[in-house]
């Protein structure tokens, strides 16, 4: 029978008081914990003694053991427990190294060995490793989501009333609750604010809660605010302090946080990510409003009341006293980077806050919820809940298909809740249960594993015993470790849970209700040809540091390559053996960001040249968020261009609707406009963070000559010295991008009267609003030229040349303007062979669309080539280009253009070019025109078949990190994907294809090992183009990764080429294992 609690406890705590002393009762305890036992005093007369049972490996974990182990051998090797890493606990990337720091680690705690010996451990040895949270815990410890969103497309830990100590009434209000909070890794921060005569206080307000000073919670927010987490903080004020206040406010919050404290220049059109906040401060409350207390009149009551003259300097005085309020309101307006409030009608939806100083069952879920992503206090949103309009999630909806089944409380979604109990295991110390739980889940993304533990008691309440909350996304395969917490959160020194769990398996799919498929998890191991290159530069399986160096030099064509240089390979790797490498060291080398397939070589061409030698990285309608239509006008698209390294800007200037300022927008479109200003400041800012060379800004210029002033105004006020304006006067000759370093560099058309009646004839072509086909959108090789005759139309540069105008007193209104003009955009009147014709004292730059030089190139490709010597050639994309695709690019590189406009804020197979294209010369947004089209003896003809030039002999061996970037069924419901690698060129015509590996199914990590030749008759215009798509018999194809490399800059031998999402970012894992080899035709 069970005993009573009371009976126990209640008599054993008598006996103590009243009977031996400490001493004594610690020396019993000690006796009967040596000889194994624990005795519990029933009654006053009477002892009940218990065994106390040792720890053992239940038999699931002895099975585990045997199966990993060689058949009589007691001890698992570190090349067992590698295999049990990855087989078993399902961590296919544990390489051996990992295994024998595991063992060494063991090894030292439990047997206190200072100096590592034993390379193998018994049963103890590896039950003890299972037990151990810190070596073997249940979710990864790492930041791993993707980082660089908008803040709303995260779940942020936040707190409510932070600065509180208990209840919401009475307690204390002290910064201590915020320090706690934010070293738990809490980063949002309420505080209200609450004026006390001239101080500020920080309390609940109409309450009993004693007050702590505003200054006090600042200066401690400071100094723990990133002690836990990188990732911002964010300070929500909850203000009713007089204007007075807010003013000082704001300048105690700038001068505790100084260069912390973020806040933008004017009002945010989209949120900044947490990455590029980094250990940043933000302010988050309602516009400051006048106070409620404060005396409030219209203007007009006091224009009409009488005044004498001492009320009038009264007045003045007020006056003064009043533009020093709004002044210092403005600054604490100034300060708020997230705006608070509701718009007037019913609220719909609330942030979930939490209260930290309190405990129970609703806080253990925060605290689980954010053990995910390392901690840090950011966790993306999952998909479901980012969807577009037409597929929004629906919280209460219960018949969602099932995803995955959990092998117990489960917290989430209403249609997931369920709650289990293992049996009760009485008089034991350390309880084997020994039960499976299974939980089919509909939303697993926003489930939280829940376990309590507790001691039953027949006549009172149970005993807590402990309690976790684990996010069910982030939980491990295999045995784990789950250490236990107390009510408040805090976790206990040594209790904790041996679980094993198959949550989210990548390797088991339901086919239907009753039935599932399971696969074997497929690991990455060396290909055979991989294995045969390691054998001829190693020996008895171990390549030292001379012959790793020999495999560099002769096999990777590293010439340079140093035994210094090998030395590094060898310790970058952190093998265990520090003299060489072994099989699995040399396949992490090659598979590693170690080994890029491109050479680090920086900027190397040479950039003394005029700019007109140049390729340059360049946008068109760079400040469009979306569609050429009816999307926003922003500045963030335009810092997202400078990030990427894009050197030439455009920008639409048109009068405001007042027409007293300048706009950005796309004109007679529906998109909303942004101030040119804004524009301008952001350009000035990120205009050198990815390359130090010059910044073009192409102004397309719809302006009236007093607007046109104004603008030169803000250019030369923004910009100061950076500018660079050589005079009103057109070049003779382009400077170098090495002399023009730091400089920004103004090109459009010199200024004309505004003619604001006249209707601009758009081009017919152009107002077909045709949507682009699929293969369009993704981008199409280059096409076959058109046959058809050059039509003379300009489209965006088809006005007449404004310097042939008359009307002179226009142009000395906006004379500053024009001096700002660098490089003058506009053509000469006549046919196309003026406009190509090439002026030896000036320089221009003239604009064609894509179909204007298609058409153009069909008979005057060697004169486009030969303008393009000396002069800029801009191309741009058609006009019925309106969802912001864009167009094969070498239609314009293979003719010298300079400036290849494209819409970067769209994506497809035609942006990922111009992505590889300027990877080379260190991404500088630069790009030295080869040779032949810098030729004026011999002018280069895009037309005509040249002989081979260069074999390229591409291999493809194999991929991995699919398994960890995409959910296991995002490519197939029902199976591992299908996938098949696509490998081409994009170049000149003659140099174009592509080719397809086979197709293998079911797997994870495919080995292609196939291998591709292309002869190339233009190498130094061809891009090697690498996508992978996973087969769908049904469906359209799935995308798996995509990349694209400049041939020129291509690294022969076998490289970790990483692969990229459509719209251009690079996959955390995801790479594939190519080798390249250059022969001579």
């Amino acid at each position: 029978m069970k005993k009573s609690k009371k009976s126990q406890k209640g008599v054993t705590s008598k006996d103590k008081n009243k009977g031996m002393g400490k001493e004594k009762e610690r020396e019993k305890k000690s006796s009967s914990l040596e000889s194994g036992s624990y005795n519990y005093k029933m009654f006053s007369f009477f002892n009940r003694k218990f065994k106390i049972n040792e720890v053992e490996p239940p038999s699931d974990v002895n099975k585990a053991f045997s199966l990993f182990i060689d058949d009589g051998s007691t001890h698992m090797t570190a090349e067992q427990l590698r295999r049990f890493m990855s087989v078993h606990q399902c961590e296919v990337s544990t390489r051996l190294e990992d295994a024998q720091n595991i063992i060494e680690q063991v090894v030292n705690r439990r047997h206190h060995i200072t100096k590592f010996a034993r390379h193998t451990l018994n049963i103890e040895d590896f039950f003890y490793f299972l037990l151990s949270d810190d070596l073997n815990g249940p979710i990864r410890t790492q930041v791993h989501h993707d980082m660089s969103a908008p803040l709303s497309h995260y779940f942020i830990y936040t707190g409510h009333n932070s600065y509180l100590t208990g209840n919401q009434l009475s307690s204390d209000c002290s910064e201590v609750p915020i320090i706690k909070a934010l070293q738990n890794g809490v980063r949002v921060i309420e505080l209200d604010l609450w004026p006390s005569k001239d101080e500020i206080l920080v309390l609940h307000g109409r309450t009993l809660t004693t007050p702590v000073s505003f200054i006090q919670c600042l200066t401690s927010i400071k100094e723990y605010a990133f002690v836990s987490s990188p990732y911002p903080v964010i300070i929500t004020l909850e203000d009713h302090l007089t204007p007075e206040l807010q003013a000082k406010a704001a300048d105690m919050i700038t001068q505790t946080f100084e260069t912390m404290l973020y806040y933008p220049e004017s009002d945010l059109t989209e949120f900044p990510s947490p990455e590029s906040l980094k250990y940043r401060i933000m302010i988050s409350t309602k516009p400051p409003k006048e106070y409620l207390e404060v005396r409030s009149k219209d203007a007009s009551e006091d224009e009409s009341s009488p005044k004498d003259d001492s009320d009038a300097s009264e007045s003045d005085q007020e006056d003064e006293d009043f533009k020093s309020l709004q002044a210092g309101v403005s600054g604490y307006k100034r300060l708020i980077t997230i705006h608070a409030g509701k718009p007037k009608g019913s609220l719909k939806t609330a942030l979930k806050e939490v209260t930290d100083q309190g405990y129970g069952k609703s806080l253990w879920l925060m605290h689980g919820m954010f053990r995910a992503n390392g901690g840090c206090g950011y966790l993306i949103k999952p998909d479901i809940l980012t969807r577009s309009a037409d597929e929004l999630f629906d919280p209460k909806a219960t018949l969602l298909p099932v995803q995955k089944t959990l092998k117990i409380y489960i917290v989430g979604v209403p249609a997931d809740e369920a709650k289990k109990k293992t049996k009760i295991i009485e008089d034991d110390w350390c309880p084997v249960w020994d039960e499976e739980f299974s939980f089919p889940l509909t939303v697993p993304e926003l489930a939280l594993l829940r376990i309590e533990v507790r001691e039953y008691d027949m006549s009172e309440k149970d005993d807590f015993g402990g309690q976790t909350c684990l996010p069910v996304p982030e939980l491990r395969t295999g045995f784990r470790s789950v250490p236990l917490h107390d009510k408040k959160g805090v976790k206990h020194k040594n209790v904790r849970l041996l679980m094993r769990g198959n949550p989210m398996s990548k390797q088991t799919y339901r086919v239907c209700f009753c039935f599932r498929r399971r696969f074997r998890v497929a690991v990455s191991e060396a290909p055979e040809e991989i294995k045969r290159v390691f054998e001829q530069y190693s020996e008895h399986g171990m390549m030292s540091i001379d012959g790793l160096h020999r495999f560099l030099v002769e096999f990777q064509k590293e010439d340079k390559a140093t035994r210094e240089d090998a030395q590094k390979i060898v310790d970058s790797v952190k093998h265990f053996h520090r003299k060489g490498l072994n099989l699995e060291g040399f396949f992490k080398y090659l598979f590693g960001d170690i080994n890029p397939p491109l050479a680090s070589l920086g900027v190397h061409h040479d950039m003394n040249a005029p700019l007109s030698h140049y390729f340059i990285h360049t946008g068109h309608n760079s400040y469009l968020t979306g569609n050429q239509l009816s999307s926003d006008c922003s500045d963030v698209p335009i810092i997202n261009a400078l990030k990427r390294g894009v050197r030439v800007i455009e920008l639409d200037i048109w009068p405001n609707s007042t027409k007293d300022n300048v706009d950005v927008l796309h004109g007679r479109t529906l998109t909303t406009p942004v101030e040119l200003i804004k524009c301008l400041k952001s350009i000035k800012e990120y205009a050198f963070v990815a390359s130090e060379y010059p910044v073009v800004i192409t102004l397309e210029d719809h302006l009236t000559p007093d607007l046109q002033a104004k603008v030169a105004e803000m250019v030369t006020q923004t910009f100061g010295d950076t500018l660079f304006s050589p005079g009103s006067e057109c070049l003779k000759e382009f400077p170098s991008p090495e002399s023009l370093k730091g400089r920004i560099i103004i090109s459009t058309k010199p200024p004309k009267e505004y003619l604001e009646a006249k209707e601009v004839k758009e081009n017919e072509n152009d107002l077909e609003r045709v949507k682009a086909s699929d293969e369009e959108a993704w981008g199409k090789e280059v096409p076959d030229l058109l046959k058809d005759d050059y039509k003379n139309d300009l489209g965006e540069e088809d006005e007449e040349d404004p310097d042939d105008d008359g009307d002179k007193p226009q142009h000395a209104l906006a004379a500053e303007y024009k001096r700002l003009i660098a490089i003058h955009a506009g053509k000469p009147k006549g046919g196309l062979e003026e406009c190509l014709k090439v002026d030896p004292n000036k320089v221009r730059r003239l604009s064609m669309s894509e179909q204007q030089l298609e058409k153009a190139a069909i008979t005057h490709g060697k004169e486009i080539v030969r303008f393009t010597q000396r002069n800029i050639l801009r191309v741009y994309p058609r006009g019925t280009r309106v969802d912001s695709s864009n167009y094969n690019p070498l239609i314009g590189w293979m003719h010298g253009a300079q400036m290849v406009a494209f819409n970067m804020q769209g994506y497809g197979r035609s942006l990922w070019l111009m992505h590889g294209m300027f990877k080379a010369n260190g991404g500088c947004g630069y790009l030295k025109k080869p040779d032949f089209l810098l030729n004026t003896k011999e002018v280069f003809d895009p037309n005509v078949k040249l002989p081979v030039k260069k074999i390229l002999k591409v291999t493809m061996y194999m991929g991995e990190g699919w398994y960890y970037d995409f959910h296991h069924t995002h490519f197939d419901a029902y199976s591992p994907p299908d996938f098949y690698a696509r490998v081409g060129i994009a170049g000149v015509p003659f140099d174009s294809v592509m080719k397809k590996t086979k197709t293998l199914e079911d797997n994870w990590v495919p080995c292609w090992n196939e291998e591709f030749e292309f002869r190339l008759t233009v190498p130094e215009l061809a891009l090697l183009r690498v996508e992978v798509h996973e087969y769908d018999m049904s469906e359209k194809d799935d995308f798996g990764g995509q990349t694209c490399l400049p041939i020129s800059e291509l690294r022969s031998g076998i490289r970790a080429v990483p692969l990229n999402s459509r719209k251009g970012k690079k996959y955390s894992s995801v790479k594939l294992l190519m080798r390249f080899e250059f022969v001579d035709p």
